[in-house]
């Protein structure tokens, strides 16, 4: 059983997402909170494996912030609501949101998407999967230069650093050591540009190099 912290500005939104996951056996709310600046303290002391927080404009800064929080505590942050734009969502996905449902999400796509992300993966809606690549096609020289730059054993290590995988994993996947799979998951990250894990995937996969 997951557990859960529900995160939400407005009441009502708690009460819904509380609501949603009350019947299920392998999700557990074990808590909630309206204040976002001390949520990721919250998640630590109760456990939670990941945060479910509602998604609003208003709040993008305080989410963005929160992400980067939990980040730190090994609590996963999917986000539930209305589309948001291809530059917000990719702001977010570069950071530490680990995914993004539509607020019509049903309680097995959330149950899916928790477990998915309690394992180290992206879950991204379709539709936002498509408005985000749509938003960022591949671009000319730089794209294709970039793609060269990586190497056949790098392609190899960011398709199962797109998976979740911890280094000893992929080092036993590929049969090299743990020292070499870190050596080329921050030559990845350099050559992406990307500041974690979470966002050389992100970027990767906005330019055509694997797909989430």
């Amino acid at each position: 059983m997951k557990r859960i912290l529900i995160v939400a500005a407005q009441p009502l939104s708690r009460l819904g997402l509380r609501a949603l996951l009350a019947d299920r056996d392998d999700l557990e709310a074990v808590g909630e909170t309206g204040a976002f600046d001390d949520a990721a303290r919250l998640a630590h002391d109760l456990g939670a494996d990941v945060a479910l927080a509602a998604w609003e404009p208003a709040v993008a800064a305080e989410l963005a912030a929160l992400a980067e929080a939990l980040e730190a505590t090994g609590t996963a942050l999917v986000l539930l609501g209305d589309a948001p734009g291809a530059t917000e969502l990719g702001g977010l996905l570069a950071g530490a949101v680990r995914g993004f449902l539509l607020a019509d999400a049903s309680a097995d796509e959330i149950a899916a998407a928790v477990g998915a992300v309690a394992q180290g993966l992206v879950v991204l809606e379709p539709l936002l999967g498509r408005t985000l690549a749509a938003a960022a096609p591949l671009t000319s020289a730089v794209d294709a230069q970039l793609e060269e730059d990586l190497t056949p054993r790098e392609h190899e290590v960011l398709a199962l650093l797109a998976l979740g995988l911890p280094n000893k994993t992929i080092a036993s996947r590929l049969h090299i050591s743990e020292h070499t799979v870190k050596f080329h998951v921050g030559s990845i990250m350099a050559k992406l540009g990307a500041a974690s894990r979470t966002e050389a995937v992100t970027t990767a996969a906005r330019r055509g190099l694997l797909t989430l």
